[in-house]
Protein backbone atom coordinates (compact mmCIF):
# COMPACT_ATOMS: atom_id res chain seq x y z
CA UNK A 1 0.00 0.00 0.00
CA UNK A 2 1.22 3.59 -0.88
CA UNK A 3 0.82 6.52 1.55
CA UNK A 4 -2.77 7.48 -0.03
CA UNK A 5 -4.05 4.26 0.99
CA UNK A 6 -5.45 5.39 4.45
CA UNK A 7 -6.51 2.23 6.84
CA UNK A 8 -9.12 2.83 9.69
CA UNK A 9 -10.52 0.18 11.63
CA UNK A 10 -13.24 -0.60 9.91
CA UNK A 11 -12.74 0.95 6.89
CA UNK A 12 -10.13 1.26 3.31
CA UNK A 13 -9.79 4.10 1.66
CA UNK A 14 -8.57 4.27 -1.83
CA UNK A 15 -7.74 6.78 -4.67
CA UNK A 16 -10.67 7.09 -7.03
CA UNK A 17 -9.40 5.96 -10.52
CA UNK A 18 -11.37 5.55 -13.84
CA UNK A 19 -12.01 1.88 -12.90
CA UNK A 20 -14.16 3.25 -10.50
CA UNK A 21 -16.44 5.19 -12.94
CA UNK A 22 -19.16 2.29 -12.98
CA UNK A 23 -20.17 2.56 -8.98
CA UNK A 24 -19.41 5.96 -8.81
CA UNK A 25 -21.93 6.62 -11.58
CA UNK A 26 -24.92 4.76 -9.14
CA UNK A 27 -24.08 6.62 -6.15
CA UNK A 28 -23.65 9.89 -8.62
CA UNK A 29 -26.88 9.16 -9.70
CA UNK A 30 -28.73 8.24 -6.31
CA UNK A 31 -30.99 11.07 -4.97
CA UNK A 32 -30.98 8.92 -1.17
CA UNK A 33 -27.51 10.24 -1.27
CA UNK A 34 -26.80 12.87 -3.60
CA UNK A 35 -29.45 15.72 -2.60
CA UNK A 36 -27.88 15.95 0.91
CA UNK A 37 -24.67 17.26 -0.92
CA UNK A 38 -24.34 20.57 -2.86
CA UNK A 39 -24.34 19.74 -5.98
CA UNK A 40 -27.48 16.97 -6.12
CA UNK A 41 -27.65 14.72 -8.42
CA UNK A 42 -25.02 13.46 -11.44
CA UNK A 43 -26.17 12.36 -14.90
CA UNK A 44 -23.22 9.63 -15.95
CA UNK A 45 -21.98 12.34 -18.20
CA UNK A 46 -21.46 14.16 -14.89
CA UNK A 47 -20.53 11.78 -13.07
CA UNK A 48 -17.72 10.34 -15.68
CA UNK A 49 -16.19 14.01 -15.78
CA UNK A 50 -15.77 13.94 -12.04
CA UNK A 51 -14.22 10.71 -11.58
CA UNK A 52 -11.70 12.01 -14.57
CA UNK A 53 -11.31 15.10 -12.70
CA UNK A 54 -10.66 13.29 -9.29
CA UNK A 55 -8.27 11.03 -10.62
CA UNK A 56 -5.92 13.74 -12.11
CA UNK A 57 -6.34 15.72 -8.79
CA UNK A 58 -3.76 13.50 -7.13
CA UNK A 59 -1.24 14.25 -9.34
CA UNK A 60 -2.09 18.04 -9.79
CA UNK A 61 -2.64 18.74 -5.93
CA UNK A 62 -1.06 15.44 -4.01
CA UNK A 63 -4.68 15.21 -2.32
CA UNK A 64 -7.67 14.15 -3.79
CA UNK A 65 -10.43 11.40 -3.32
CA UNK A 66 -10.97 8.06 -2.01
CA UNK A 67 -13.87 5.35 -2.83
CA UNK A 68 -14.34 3.42 0.81
CA UNK A 69 -15.56 0.08 1.32
CA UNK A 70 -15.97 -2.28 3.97
CA UNK A 71 -12.63 -4.04 5.08
CA UNK A 72 -14.96 -7.28 6.37
CA UNK A 73 -17.15 -7.11 3.07
CA UNK A 74 -15.11 -5.58 0.75
CA UNK A 75 -18.48 -3.19 -0.07
CA UNK A 76 -18.39 -0.51 -1.76
CA UNK A 77 -20.09 2.27 0.74
CA UNK A 78 -18.95 5.42 -0.71
CA UNK A 79 -16.76 8.52 -1.25
CA UNK A 80 -14.06 10.72 0.93
CA UNK A 81 -12.15 13.82 -0.85
CA UNK A 82 -10.73 16.57 -0.62
CA UNK A 83 -11.58 19.11 -3.17
CA UNK A 84 -10.64 22.71 -4.27
CA UNK A 85 -13.83 24.99 -3.00
CA UNK A 86 -14.65 28.23 -1.39
CA UNK A 87 -10.85 29.15 -1.85
CA UNK A 88 -9.87 26.48 0.14
CA UNK A 89 -9.76 22.56 0.47
CA UNK A 90 -13.04 20.65 1.14
CA UNK A 91 -14.21 17.62 2.71
CA UNK A 92 -16.91 15.39 1.15
CA UNK A 93 -18.51 12.27 2.01
CA UNK A 94 -21.59 10.35 0.77
CA UNK A 95 -22.01 7.25 1.46
CA UNK A 96 -24.35 4.30 0.04
CA UNK A 97 -28.41 4.53 2.52
CA UNK A 98 -26.86 1.08 3.45
CA UNK A 99 -24.29 2.53 5.17
CA UNK A 100 -25.68 5.65 6.71
CA UNK A 101 -26.29 6.25 10.52
CA UNK A 102 -23.30 3.90 11.03
CA UNK A 103 -20.65 6.13 12.21
CA UNK A 104 -18.56 5.73 9.23
CA UNK A 105 -18.44 10.06 8.19
CA UNK A 106 -16.62 10.45 11.74
CA UNK A 107 -14.14 7.39 11.18
CA UNK A 108 -13.63 9.03 7.73
CA UNK A 109 -13.34 12.06 8.58
CA UNK A 110 -10.46 11.14 11.12
CA UNK A 111 -8.46 9.82 8.68
CA UNK A 112 -8.85 12.13 6.24
CA UNK A 113 -7.55 15.37 8.37
CA UNK A 114 -4.88 13.26 9.53
CA UNK A 115 -3.66 12.53 6.03
CA UNK A 116 -4.52 16.31 4.70
CA UNK A 117 -2.66 17.77 8.37
CA UNK A 118 0.24 15.38 8.50
CA UNK A 119 0.42 14.06 5.02
CA UNK A 120 -0.50 17.11 2.28
CA UNK A 121 0.80 19.65 4.87
CA UNK A 122 -2.79 21.64 4.47
CA UNK A 123 -3.40 23.75 7.47
CA UNK A 124 -7.06 24.16 7.41
CA UNK A 125 -10.28 22.45 5.81
CA UNK A 126 -13.73 23.51 5.32
CA UNK A 127 -17.32 21.23 4.51
CA UNK A 128 -20.26 22.58 2.96
CA UNK A 129 -23.55 20.54 3.51
CA UNK A 130 -26.78 21.51 2.94
CA UNK A 131 -28.96 23.16 5.76
CA UNK A 132 -31.05 20.62 5.96
CA UNK A 133 -28.51 17.84 6.23
CA UNK A 134 -28.92 17.40 9.93
CA UNK A 135 -27.17 14.34 10.42
CA UNK A 136 -23.84 14.86 7.88
CA UNK A 137 -23.41 18.28 10.27
CA UNK A 138 -23.36 15.95 13.94
CA UNK A 139 -20.98 13.36 11.86
CA UNK A 140 -18.85 16.67 10.97
CA UNK A 141 -19.05 18.20 14.55
CA UNK A 142 -17.94 14.67 15.79
CA UNK A 143 -14.58 15.19 14.50
CA UNK A 144 -14.10 18.26 15.74
CA UNK A 145 -15.16 20.68 12.80
CA UNK A 146 -16.73 23.91 13.79
CA UNK A 147 -19.99 25.54 12.04
CA UNK A 148 -18.93 29.22 10.59
CA UNK A 149 -21.43 30.45 8.07
CA UNK A 150 -24.51 29.62 6.48
CA UNK A 151 -25.73 31.25 2.62
CA UNK A 152 -28.38 30.68 0.16
CA UNK A 153 -27.54 29.66 -3.64
CA UNK A 154 -29.06 30.92 -6.31
CA UNK A 155 -31.11 27.99 -6.96
CA UNK A 156 -32.67 28.08 -3.33
CA UNK A 157 -30.32 25.78 -1.71
CA UNK A 158 -29.28 26.78 1.76
CA UNK A 159 -25.45 25.47 2.35
CA UNK A 160 -23.60 25.58 5.81
CA UNK A 161 -20.02 25.75 6.05
CA UNK A 162 -18.11 23.55 8.34
CA UNK A 163 -14.00 24.54 9.17
CA UNK A 164 -11.52 23.35 11.33
CA UNK A 165 -7.36 24.11 11.21
CA UNK A 166 -4.49 22.17 11.84
CA UNK A 167 -4.11 23.43 14.93
CA UNK A 168 -7.74 22.97 16.29
CA UNK A 169 -7.58 19.44 14.85
CA UNK A 170 -6.56 16.46 17.27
Amino acid sequence: MNRRTLITERLRLAPITIADSDRLALLHADARVMNLLKHGVLSRQQSDAMVAAYQAEWSTLGFGSWTVTERSSDAFIGLVGLRMDHGGVALRLAFVPEAQGKGYGPECGRAVLAFAFDVAGLDKIVAITRLDNIPGQRGLEKFGMRRERQWTQEDGRALVLYAISKSKAG
